[in-house]
């Protein structure tokens, strides 16, 4: 049974199950082992020790770890029954030695499987690791030379090479089918020419010679040989022989002369050649005339010779001038302009063109009047004489000017200038004043209010005003002490805001208004409450603080700040201060309190039927073929086990396993789909392929596996087909590594897997493509009516000629390859062609233009049918004029005579003479540039043209002048003026702005602190800063509201005073900062704190307030004035306020420690059933769970539940009642007398605690359920729509 009895007293004996046993549900004591693991297939026989079925072993050998199947062997594999071993992934069960060997896919050819899907090579072979195939190793490097291994130290060549002869180590050469003379074959069909040597068209290796070879044949490298008809002069050109010679020409062809540079072949020798001919002279040498008597060479061309010049004319003949257009004959040799309307004071210049006398300019819209000129123009005037102003009515002369006339306003005008006779215009910023005509006054466009207009746009304030922040023209009232939550209603007066009101004593600071007053805390704003520390505002209301328990309150509510008080039917959570958890007095066996005296089930668990307490295990799938014996725990009928990766399905054991089947039913196997039992077999399952395996094996249903040299087919499941590693190219794999060769095709020498086309008729200039199918080489294609027969093509075709290899033409008789073309043959003609073409061999044609020259078959001259007046026919109907002319604008036969240079302002008057116009002069040291004359001269500028000015850059005509150029500045001049070009000065009093070139500021020599200079001297403030008395050029902020304990440091922006700082929400209100910051109190001054009421500081502190309870707290703590809170272990009394202790408490506390024979609960300590909780005498911290029986035992104690015993040692006749003469007989027979009558006085004495205790227990329970029924807060807070405000408590009883 395993019981142990354990004694607490010599009255009590109670047995309990021993250390590593646990009492079963029975109503007798009944112990059996307890196992930490749980055994599964097996049967806990002692604590922590499993003994397991048959079949089935400890793991790893160790009798307190579970029971599991044992398999023979079973490595890689998993054993899944007693004898039954289930192999992993990739792992098929040998049946001999009972082990799980590994599969690979590829079958490691040359090698062994050593871990699915991976291959251990044979010695001399290594692994693929992609193809996990094991491939020989040949010591030497078989591919570097070219070629493979083929097996463990054994290299072979690659296709297109052979082995290299005489080679002592293994290499092997490539093969050129065509050969490779002059060349090494670099790769298969790959000719590499040798030094000195290159491809030709026919990719043969031809000699290079690095010089050429004109005129000849490379024979060898740079080794030139000549042509028939040339011999040869150094090492590579070939020169043509011409037997006659060649004058003024060179021996281009075998007896062809070509003429040199400048000459032209004519009757078979070489002349000269002038480009544009010899008129009035003949050609001596290239470009080289001589002219005829009575002319003059003037370049390379022959002009008639005037001997005294042709001044506006031409010499049209030798000795002979005529007049240029719009000029009449003045004598032999001078020409003079004609001006048909005559010119008034001035002269003709050139035709049609008058030039203005000295002093005099061309009238503006006239061509023949002149004007008098003054060079300085005429300002408000007019020009007189040449240089001589008038002035204009109601204009004077300015004074020390001769040509300015100035405005005259007899009155003078006061802020403004004088902007036309009697008639003043004010300065900007300015206006006329009412009533006047010459005196202007600033104007400010949006007024001065409580002010005036000072300067332009510029108010000033009245005494007693200053500008307000952010406006220019707005003043308002000063209150210089500021206005603490008020405003400044005029000078030195405050008046206060809303909600606000003057403090009393003071006349500028005005403090917020709470009508209702503020309970647990302050008048923070207007009609606006702030709560003291550890309180926040009542929901609803708007100057009533509740304390706040930051955490919450769960199942209790907040009594004061941070502290929590519990609901009924709750107590506070051990080691918690905020959260209160239920009270169920009878436990919650598997469960827990819900809420009071509820109870809800743990996980997995649910209620027994008929009972309130105690909740049953749950597995929620059921228990296939087993019960639930723990939440979501099974265990399995007999002859069943539970499923892998299962927790409540038990399948049947079959001892032997079922391969590649199942256990139906316990010990009996059914085959999985696919399989058929084995022959002679009870559980072993072998694959079934339907269709059979033709060159293979079933390794799984309907899958076949190939046998060495053959593969699976495409689109086939059961069909091998032989395998050729190397391919078949153009063939079919007959046989493991044996190809055979499709129709028309035979296998290539010395190859095992090519099979390569049969053309029977061979292929000239191409290749075999295909079975009787020829390709021709680049740059060839079929003939015509040819199946075998390649011709080269040139794809521009060959003109007059024909192809002669591909893209290379040959030229018929009598022509030859036309120049930069490769295919065009163009006619011969050996004399060549002037001016015209060879139309057909030896045949000339002349252009268009052109005519046979008489006596001539092989030149053309042009033909021009007008006559070329100063020149001869260059080209077909074009002149070229002779040296020293050209061609006249709009003419094309008569020629002008040039000047190279040109002739401005002038013209030309004979070749390279030039006169000029009238007006202008020649440059002095020019002999073809005329520059107008300005008689009176150009001031700050130039002489654009006869007596016309134009300014310089910068500068710009002065108005009434003509020659007087002033300075410009395009900005202007901000009081100032412009004194050279984009270069102001200032007027007196200002100068030049920082950064800027045109704008003058005035100049204050003092400064303008906070402020800016309005004019000379004179200093206005900045917005938000006013003139500080007694001062001109120094401004101070202004704060309209003031400061309060602290001073205006920028406009309307406060800095407080040291231990100050500012109030939030506020800019010009400053309060006193206390740094340790004030516990239940506020600042009153820096560093000094004040206590709210109900608070007083704290003996020793400077800042911390503590709550005032009158009457003391005694068993607790001052939590908040007046109110009390109580230390662990006690409860406050609604009736007396005080604090008492909790008889409940101690039963939360340590559950482990102090319950003895019974179960700890959500940390109370519960009986099992026909047991009660007692506590012990001698330590009433210790609980004891004692049976009952019922009756209770007279003269005697409970032994068991329903069994006495008698103090004596005996039992009672009636089972509850023992003779008490019998008991004193004991008593005085008993050697242990004195001590067994003081244990019977303790016994009738904790008889006594216990009735009392229960009576207590008794009263206090129909205080609950009276106090429940009568008085239960939370539900009335829930009816009346209240909560969290336990300070109700009365309205709700009420």
């Amino acid at each position: 049974m395993h019981s142990c009895k354990v004694i607490y007293d010599e009255q009590v004996i109670t047995k309990v199950c021993c250390k590593g046993y646990k009492r079963l549900r029975t109503t007798q004591l009944k112990c059996e082992p307890i196992c930490k693991v749980a055994c599964r297939s097996g049967t806990c026989t002692q604590p922590n020790v499993c003994t397991c079925n048959k079949g089935y072993v400890n793991f790893n050998n160790d009798r307190s770890n579970r029971c599991e199947p044992f398999c023979q062997g079973c490595d890689k594999g998993t054993c899944q029954s007693p004898g039954r071993c289930i192999c992993s992934n990739g792992h098929q069960l040998d049946k001999k030695t009972n082990n799980c060997i590994p599969q690979c896919a590829s079958g490691c050819p040359n090698g062994k499987c050593i871990t699915p899907n991976k291959c251990a090579c044979n010695q001399g072979y290594t692994l693929n690791d992609t193809t996990q195939v094991c491939m020989p190793t040949c010591n030497d490097n078989c591919k570097r030379n070219n070629g493979f291994c083929a097996a463990p130290n054994l290299c072979q060549c690659n296709k297109g090479y052979v082995p290299k002869p005489n080679s002592k180590s293994f290499a092997c050469q490539p093969v050129c089918e065509s050969g490779c003379e002059n060349g090494v074959c670099r790769a298969p069909g790959v000719c590499e020419c040798n030094k000195f040597y290159r491809k030709d068209a026919d990719k043969n290796c031809a000699p290079i010679c690095d010089e050429g070879c004109l005129n000849g044949k490379c024979t060898a490298p740079d080794v030139c040989t000549c042509m028939a008809g040339y011999t040869k002069i150094g090492d590579n050109v070939c020169v043509a022989i011409c037997t006659a010679g060649c004058k003024n020409g060179v021996c281009v062809a075998p007896n062809v002369c070509s003429c040199d540079a400048g000459y032209e072949m004519r009757e078979d020798v070489c002349t000269p050649v002038c480009k544009d001919g010899c008129e009035n002279g003949s050609c001596v040498a290239p470009g080289e005339c001589s002219c005829n008597e009575g002319y003059v060479k003037l370049g390379n061309k022959c002009v008639p010779d005037c001997k005294g010049g042709c001044k506006n004319g031409f010499c049209a003949s030798p000795g002979k001038c005529s007049c240029n257009k719009g000029y009449s004959k003045e004598s032999n040799s001078t020409c003079s302009p004609v001006c048909t309307k005559g010119c008034e004071n001035g002269f003709c210049a050139y035709p049609e063109k008058c030039s203005c006398n000295n002093g005099y300019e061309m009238d503006s819209g006239s061509e023949n009047r002149c004007v008098p000129v003054c060079t300085g123009g005429c300002e408000n005037g007019y020009c007189a004489s040449p240089e001589k102003c008038s002035c204009n009515n109601g204009f004077e002369m300015e004074t020390g000017s001769e040509n300015s006339c100035v405005p005259v306003c007899t009155g003078g005008c006061e802020n403004g200038y004088c902007a036309s006779p009697e008639k003043c215009s004010c300065n900007n910023g300015f206006e006329m004043e009412s009533g006047s005509e010459n005196r202007c006054v600033p104007v400010c466009t949006g007024g001065c209010e409580n002010g005036y207009c000072a300067s332009p746009e510029k108010c000033s304030c009245n005494n007693g005003f200053e500008m307000e922040s952010g406006s220019e023209n707005r003043c308002v009232p000063v209150c210089t002490g500021g206005c603490e939550n008020g405003y400044c209603a005029s000078p030195e007066k405050c008046s206060c805001n809303n909600g606000f009101e003057m403090e009393t004593g003071s006349e500028n600071s005005c403090v917020p208004v709470c009508t209702g007053g503020c309970e647990n805390g302050f008048c923070a704003s207007p009609e606006k409450c702030s709560c003291n520390n550890g309180f926040e505002m009542e929901t609803g209301s708007e100057n009533r603080c509740v304390p706040v328990c930051t955490g919450g309150c769960k199942n209790g509510y907040c009594a004061s700040p941070e502290k929590c008080s519990c609901n009924n039917g709750f107590e506070m959570e051990t080691g918690s201060e905020n959260s209160c958890v239920p009270v169920c007095t009878g436990g919650c066996e598997n469960g827990f309190c819900a809420s009071p005296e509820k109870c809800s089930c743990n996980n997995g668990f649910e209620m027994e039927t008929g009972s309130e307490n105690r909740c049953v295990p749950v597995c929620t799938g059921g228990c296939e073929n087993g019960f639930c014996v723990s939440p979501e725990k099974c265990s399995c009928h007999s002859g069943f086990e539970m499923e892998s990766g299962s927790e409540n399905r038990c399948v049947p054991v079959c001892t032997g396993g079922c391969e590649n089947g199942y256990c139906a039913s316990p010990e009996k196997c059914s085959c999985n789909n696919g399989f058929e039992m084995e022959s002679g077999s009870e559980n072993k399952c072998v694959p079934v392929c339907t269709g059979g395996c033709e060159n293979g094996f079933c390794v799984t249903p309907e899958k076949c596996s190939c046998h060495n040299g053959f593969e699976m087919e495409t689109g086939s499941e059961n069909r091998c087909v032989p395998v050729c590693t190397g391919g078949c190219e153009n063939g079919y794999c007959a046989s493991p590594e044996k190809c055979s060769c499709n129709n028309g095709f035979e296998m290539e020498s010395g190859s095992e897997n090519r099979c390569v086309p049969v053309c029977t008729g061979g292929c000239e200039n191409g290749f075999c493509a295909s079975p009787e199918k020829c390709s021709c080489h680049n740059g060839f294609e079929m003939e015509t009516g040819s199946e075998n027969r390649c011709v080269p093509v040139c794809t521009g075709g060959c003109e007059n000629g024909y192809c002669a290899s591909p893209e290379k033409c040959s030229c018929h008789n009598g022509f030859e390859m036309e120049t930069g073309s490769e295919n065009r043959c163009v006619p011969v003609c050996t004399g060549g062609c002037e001016n015209g073409y060879c139309a057909s061999p030896e045949k000339c044609s002349c252009h268009n233009g052109y005519e046979k020259e008489s006596g001539s078959e092989s030149r053309c001259v042009p033909v021009c049918t007008g006559e070329c007046e100063n020149g001869y026919c260059a080209s077909p109907e074009k002149c070229s004029c002779n040296n020293g002319f050209e061609m006249e604008t709009g003419s094309e036969n008569r020629c002008v005579p040039v000047c190279t240079g040109g002739c401005e302002n002038g013209y030309c008057a004979s070749p390279e003479k030039c006169s000029c116009n009238n007006g202008f002069e020649m440059e002095t040291g020019s002999e073809d540039r005329c520059v107008p004359v300005c008689t009176g001269g150009c001031e700050n500028g130039y002489c654009a043209s006869p007596e016309k000015c134009s300014c310089h850059n910068g500068y710009e005509m002065e108005s009434g002048s003509e020659n007087r150029c002033v300075p410009v500045c395009t900005g202007g001049c901000e009081n100032g003026y412009c004194a050279s070009p984009e270069k102001c000065s200032c007027n007196n009093g200002f100068e030049m702005e920082t950064g800027s070139e045109n704008r003058c500021v005035p100049v204050c020599t003092g400064g303008c602190e906070n402020g800016y200079c309005a004019s000379p001297e004179k200093c206005s403030c900045n917005n938000g800063f006013e003139m500080e008395s007694g001062s001109e050029n120094r401004c101070v902020p202004v704060c309209t509201g003031g400061c309060e304990n602290g001073f205006c440091a920028s406009p309307d922006k406060c800095s407080c005073h040291n231990g100050y700082e500012k109030e939030s929400g506020s800019e010009n209100r400053c309060v006193p900062v206390c740094t340790g910051g004030c516990e239940n109190g506020y600042c009153a001054s820096p560093d000094k704190c004040s206590c709210h009421n109900g608070y007083e500081m704290e003996s020793g502190s400077e800042n911390r307030c503590v709550p005032v309870c009158t009457g003391g707290c005694e068993n607790g703590f001052c939590f908040s004035p007046g109110t009390c809170s109580c230390n662990d272990g006690f409860f406050l009394s609604e009736e007396t306020g005080r604090c008492l202790l909790d008889m409940t408490e101690r039963m939360t506390a340590n559950c482990e420690q102090i319950c003895w024979n019974g179960t700890c609960l959500e940390g109370m300590c519960t009986c099992e059933e026909n047991y009660k909780l007692h506590q012990a005498e001698e330590d009433n911290q210790r609980l004891l769970c004692l049976p009952i029986c019922d009756p209770v035992c007279i003269n005697g104690y409970c032994e068991a539940p329903g069994t006495c015993s008698c103090f004596g040692g005996g039992s009672p006749e009636n089972g509850y009642f023992c003779q008490f003469m019998d008991l004193f007989g004991a008593l005085e027979t008993s050697p242990n007398k004195g001590n067994t009558v003081e244990h019977l006085k303790w016994l009738f004495i904790t008889t006594g605690i216990i009735a009392f205790f229960l009576a207590v227990v008794i009263a206090m329970m129909m205080m609950y359920i009276f106090k429940k029924r009568s008085y239960y807060v939370d539900k009335n807070e829930r009816k009346l729509g209240v909560y969290f405000s336990r300070n109700k408590v009365d309205i709700i009883r009420a």
